[in-house]
């Protein structure tokens, strides 16, 4: 009742207010009003808005704000407007939300190209004691990889701007050296890790947000299988044959991002930005000394309505002794459209940078389909020589549903498939 009568006076106010019908820009914000919260303390859900007391309105401020709520995770759906102040050029925003009880429930079956098919599940409590908490439970389970995490979120530690970040987590996977349709070509490995992250971290500006984190893991590698042709003399083979056992490796890192918008690539204009510096040395526990950046660009321009130009790419570099596993290769987040991975730098790199361009079309509900052209080179010290590889591909592609990512490359003939959740249930309760 009390939802259905906020909506008549929402709708009675839109139709009848100048205020409204401009939507307040570029008015001065009088006060904010937070109405349908039951158990979510005001303080969080004014501390996510994008708006303070005394900004100005500014054009987008409804949906930059509708997204700072969604990103809580803690609310099934969000109304905002903004109806006259008590002086001339101020207003008063009026925030309407309707909370989850509990959180999101997961189940789903997934598949990707390193990995194969899987099962994974999920259960998050998204509002711990109404300040916005997020204790969260992962489980997957699939053909060549297992694992679990845990991960607790504290928003506002001890109501400050400063935000608290614990994991647990371990995995267990089975990999190949090389690509080969012959199993004893490929060569193979079992590659587990166990360990967790501490992290601390602030807002900078509106946007982004930096997190300094020490991490720990223990590395083991296992089952290792040399394969029976010889490539590259072998080094790569002996490498991993090498580090057979298990060891500990410690990082302390930065990460700083924007702010996601929670939606799929392309799919808002705006800019994704990620930094991640890592430092590894015997003195935090490692087993190596090395330290290694990683950072992505990409900018979204909206072309026509519905339609979106994305350009950008990634680009890595390590400087030290890594561990063949701490590496960068071409699979997984890095691989590249329309292409096998590890086709390219199959032994990994101490240097990576790939670009790509996307122009997406809309097709509503069914997803988005996609022109893309890619391309991506690595290289690594060895023996005093420096090896190379690179390639690059141009096709066509379907994000089905938000969720199937498929492209074909025209140029290479190869069909991809990766999804983050080929299918399954999701429900916030």
């Amino acid at each position: 009742m009390q939802r259905a009568l906020f909506l008549i006076l929402m709708a009675g106010l839109l139709c009848g207010s100048p205020l409204f019908a401009r939507d307040g820009t570029g008015y001065i914000v009088e006060r904010i009003e937070v109405r349908g919260n039951k158990k979510t303390k005001p303080k969080v859900i004014l501390r996510s808005l994008m708006l303070r007391k005394g900004d100005r309105l500014p054009p987008d401020w409804i949906a930059r704000s509708r997204q700072a709520l969604y990103r809580t995770r803690l609310f099934r759906t969000v109304h905002l407007a903004s109806k006259p102040g008590t002086e001339e050029g101020k207003a008063v925003v009026v925030v309407y939300v309707d909370e989850k009880r509990f959180g999101d429930l997961g189940v789903s079956l997934e598949y990707t190209e390193l990995d194969g098919f899987g099962i994974a599940s999920d259960a998050y409590h998204v509002n711990l004691w109404g300040e916005g908490k997020v204790v969260g439970v992962e489980y997957g389970l699939g053909e060549r990889l297992k694992h679990w995490r845990f991960s607790y979120t504290d928003p506002w530690l001890s109501g400050s701007n400063l935000s608290l970040h614990v994991q647990g987590s371990t995995s267990s996977s089975d990999r190949d050296l090389y690509r080969s349709k012959n199993p004893d070509a490929r060569g193979r490995y079992d590659l587990e890790r166990i360990g967790g992250s501490l992290g601390i971290g602030r807002p900078i500006g509106t946007a982004y947000r930096l997190i300094f984190k020490y991490s720990f893991e223990d590395v083991q590698v296992g089952d290792f299988r040399a394969p029976a042709e010889v490539r590259g003399g072998g080094l790569f083979a002996q490498e991993v044959g090498a580090a057979v056992g298990r060891k500990p490796v410690g990082f302390l890192g930065l990460d700083l991002h924007r702010r996601p918008s929670g939606r799929p690539w392309g799919s808002v204009p705006g800019v994704d930005l990620s930094l991640q510096v890592d430092f590894s040395a015997t003195y935090l526990g490692s087993t190596a000394n090395f330290l290694r950046l990683r950072t992505e660009l990409y900018r979204h321009f909206e072309t026509f309505s519905g339609q979106t130009f994305s350009l950008g790419g990634r680009a890595g570099i390590i400087f030290g002794a890594s561990p063949f596993y701490e590496r960068f290769f071409l699979d997984g987040p890095n691989q590249l459209r329309g292409m096998e991975r590890r086709e390219v730098g199959p032994e990994g790199g101490t240097r990576f940078v790939s670009a790509e361009g996307v122009y997406s079309v809309s097709l509503a509900r069914m997803g988005r389909f996609y022109l893309f052209a890619e391309g991506a080179g690595i290289r690594r010290p060895v023996n005093g020589t420096v090896r190379k590889d690179a390639g690059a591909t141009a096709g066509i592609g379907i994000l089905l549903f938000n969720r199937i990512d498929i492209s074909f490359g025209l140029t290479t003939g190869t069909l991809i498939v990766k999804s983050h959740r080929f299918g399954g249930i999701n429900v916030g309760l």
